[in-house]
């Protein structure tokens, strides 16, 4: 490749003037990478007139000497102009990411306050009477502020035979209600459990 044809590959490729591309290759000896940066750093790569080459790299095959030829095979370099958008890329997914972050936290809320609103607590005694038909919002109240209270009385309850029914599209699924029976049943068993060892220990004692 003579210095003419240097000249126009770094023209095309670089996006700079003749006068810039010569003034280049004649500073750095004729030799194409080291001018393509030295330009490059000189600020005079035309990007904006080579955009649709950006993704495309620039090969800078240097010329071998018919001395070298016997000894070295000639190597191909690489230089590519190809700008970086993965950042950009990035930055596009996460505004992405944060404008969905409230439309699924707004979701939650909203399915939360459906489920509280839309169903209720049943609580029955052991005749089979109803006794207290509350909102569901009401049981969750007390257990948040009053944790430990709220549990002693549901467990005092379930002992004397009570029993917690839920009704509504969410919580009113035969599978939670039987368990809340079945929770029932196991305290109804302590209980009797713990009056049969009561009498058996006062009749050991008489």
């Amino acid at each position: 490749m003579d210095n003419y044809q240097k000249v126009e590959q770094l023209v095309n490729k670089a996006g700079c003037s003749y006068e810039d591309a010569k003034a280049a290759l004649e500073g750095c000896g004729w030799d194409m990478l080291d001018a393509v940066i030295s330009l490059e750093r000189e600020g005079k790569v035309n990007k904006e007139s080579s955009e649709h080459k950006t993704d495309e790299p620039i090969e800078i095959i240097p010329e071998v000497s018919e001395d070298n030829i016997s000894g070295n095979s000639s190597q191909q370099i690489t230089y590519s102009y190809a700008e970086d958008k993965g950042g950009d890329q990035d930055s596009k997914e996460n505004a992405g990411s944060s404008k969905k972050a409230p439309k699924r936290g707004c979701k939650f809320f909203k399915r939360i306050k459906s489920i509280l609103m839309n169903n209720r607590m049943v609580i029955i005694k052991s005749n089979g009477k109803q006794i207290a038909d509350l909102p569901i919002l009401i049981p969750v109240i007390a257990l948040i502020a009053f944790f430990w209270a709220t549990l002693i009385v549901a467990v005092a309850a379930m002992v004397f035979g009570c029993r917690f029914h839920f009704e509504g599209e969410d919580l009113g699924k035969t599978n939670i209600n039987n368990t809340m029976d079945k929770a029932t049943d196991y305290a109804e068993k302590v209980k009797k459990d713990l009056s049969k060892k009561v009498n058996d220990e006062q009749n050991t004692d008489n």
